[in-house]
């Protein structure tokens, strides 16, 4: 399946959705309604009971190098003038807060590069499969513009780190963005879809509401004092008592195997809680 432009396109696939960025031309540099069909594509995912977790990459050996600086009036004011509510429902902003909110894991899988936006893309997703020959940079301020990155990266890199890149733009090669605890692994090109493939099904095979659960706890948590913030960890372990997951893997440690994870929630009106048997544990 693709979307309407063939630019982003969708995939799913034993529990996984891929979401390619597909405009090698252009390293895959992104227009306005490319970025309003990532964010269909996203709530496709959502909404899919079957995907559990979900690998956004580029096509033609880039992540994606940013907004395509080269496109008319007419396609940046499609979906409404550049204002702030525009900006919040249309373009990168909505795009970074709808991967972060995701209750569902998002692994990139990046190669070449993932420049301004696409650094951006890269930050909010959960995971970030990095080919040796990966480079990143918050290239923002060589154009003269500003903004992006400003969020995500402070809170990855620390405030000075972050301040030196946003104010240089300079670029970093996969190494140097490890050591900056960017990356969560790096492997040479030839490796890279096998290895991220291989994460994203064990990622599917998990407990996608907890996982679900800690992200937003975890969001919720990164502007709040500490007893907000223990708060949202308890309210995290309560939602989850409504998913058959939190019943299984107790029920598995248990009953010493393991367990069989599969996402459902339970409907309290017609389910039940029927406590398994402990006395001969």
């Amino acid at each position: 399946m693709s979307s309407k432009n063939d630019l982003i396109m969708y995939e799913k696939k034993n529990g996984i959705a891929t979401i390619t960025i597909d405009r090698p031309k252009k390293r895959n540099a992104m227009i306005p309604s490319m970025i309003i069909d990532m964010i269909d594509r996203l709530e496709e995912a959502r909404r899919d009971h079957e995907v559990r977790a979900i690998v956004v990459r580029g096509g033609g050996g880039n992540f994606c190098a940013g907004d395509d600086l080269h496109h008319s009036k007419e396609e940046r004011f499609e979906f409404g003038q550049p204002d702030l509510h525009t900006r919040l429902r249309t373009g990168y902003p909505r795009l970074l807060i709808d991967i972060m909110t995701l209750r569902k894991p998002v692994v990139a899988m990046v190669e070449g590069y993932a420049y301004g936006g696409g650094f951006d893309i890269a930050l909010a997703c959960d995971f970030r499969m990095v080919a040796q020959g990966a480079k990143f940079a918050a290239a923002y301020i060589k154009r003269g513009m500003g903004g992006g990155c400003v969020y995500l990266l402070p809170r990855y890199v620390g405030l000075g780190k972050a301040t030196e890149l946003l104010l240089l733009g300079e670029t970093l090669r996969a190494d140097d963005a490890d050591k900056l605890g960017l990356v969560t692994k790096i492997y040479p090109e030839a490796e890279l879809e096998a290895k991220t493939y291989e994460f994203a099904a064990r990622l599917a095979k998990g407990p996608t509401a907890a996982m679900g659960a800690i992200k937003n706890a975890r969001n919720q948590g990164l502007a709040c004092d500490p007893v907000k913030g223990v708060e949202h960890q308890i309210l995290c372990n309560v939602e989850l008592m409504f998913h058959q997951d939190a019943r299984e893997g107790p029920k598995a440690f248990l009953e010493k195997r393991e367990p069989k994870f599969t996402g459902d929630w339970i409907d309290l009106q017609y389910d039940p809680f029927e406590p398994w048997d402990t006395s001969k544990q």
